[in-house]
């Protein structure tokens, strides 16, 4: 069968953000999340792509060649091995990795966060503590323990203090029980919190670094829809060769391609201002290996 002959010089333009898609970043998410669960473990490649850039090539070349119902029939009856459905949810997936991405960052508590837990501990933490005083005079509780809480100052001391006081009343709750007027519930959620300020506060009252860990669940579900993404992409790239020839390259553009790179830029903006994902990761350069020759 020949090809045809009236091949577009250039990518047709997007469709608008309504028309394109209508679930939210996290929906998508959700949707193509079981589909990466099932890629074999030795399949899945480290996504250390920008998903940002991705998204917007994604777009571009995704448009270019499958953005008609022409097109789209064009592709089945001169390529018909290609999975043209696959090829055109492209775009959601690659919004799907942009909300994966975030997901996988490193958290560290925002300064916000971090006053808003301790003016929780404050009144709780003071008052169990004045009521272990009175009951450390009374001898039922260490006297020095109980000192040993009231010593010091600081967020990271008030976080300890109400880690420990949690600790200490629940340690005797049956000796002390009817003696006080606070619930478990009150005591445990002291605790909670103030174990939660422990995790996000250096002993300085400074926050935490966000910590380097093993690879985890988000980070996981990142790495597959990135194969997925490189995989399915594949098939993009091969019917921009079909029909445009040479000029594949800037028709159906690398995953990670920059010959865009301003535009891309604001492109990705607004697609994170549509959705509200915030700080999403700022992944390396990848590599052609990563991702199969002519893909990435």
């Amino acid at each position: 069968m020949a090809k045809p002959t009236n091949r577009p010089d250039k990518a047709p333009p997007a469709r608008a953000a309504g028309e394109e898609r209508a679930r939210s970043y996290q929906a998508l998410y959700k949707h193509y999340q079981p589909i990466g669960a099932e890629l074999r473990a030795e399949e899945v490649q480290v996504c250390r792509a920008d998903p940002r850039l991705v998204l917007v090539n994604v777009k571009r070349g995704v448009a270019a060649v499958l953005g008609t119902k022409e097109q789209a029939q064009a592709v089945r009856e001169h390529l018909p091995k290609v999975p043209v459905k696959q090829a055109q949810e492209l775009p959601d997936m690659a919004r799907a990795l942009l909300f994966a991405s975030r997901e996988a960052l490193p958290r560290v508590a925002s300064p916000k966060e971090i006053e808003k837990a301790l003016a929780e501990i404050s009144g709780p933490r003071e008052e169990l503590l004045t009521q272990a005083e009175i009951f450390a005079r009374r001898g039922l509780l260490d006297r020095e323990r109980v000192a040993q809480i009231r010593a010091g100052s600081g967020k990271y001391d008030a976080a300890r203090d109400g880690m420990e006081l949690a600790a200490l009343f629940t340690a005797h709750a049956e000796a002390l029980k009817g003696l006080h007027p606070f619930t478990r519930e009150e005591i445990e959620e002291l605790g909670r919190t103030s174990e939660w300020l422990l995790e996000n506060l250096t002993p300085t009252g400074a926050r935490a670094e966000a910590k380097r860990r093993e690879k985890g669940p988000a980070e996981d579900a990142r790495d597959r829809l990135w194969t997925l993404i490189v995989q399915r992409y594949a098939h993009v790239r091969k019917i921009g060769h079909y029909f445009h020839g040479d000029d594949f390259e800037q028709i159906t553009p690398r995953l990670l391609s920059r010959a865009h790179a301003a535009k891309a830029g604001a492109e990705a903006e607004e697609a994170l201002d549509e959705e509200a994902v915030e700080e999403a990761g700022e992944g390396g350069g990848g590599s052609a290996e990563a991702g199969g020759e002519g893909v990435v």
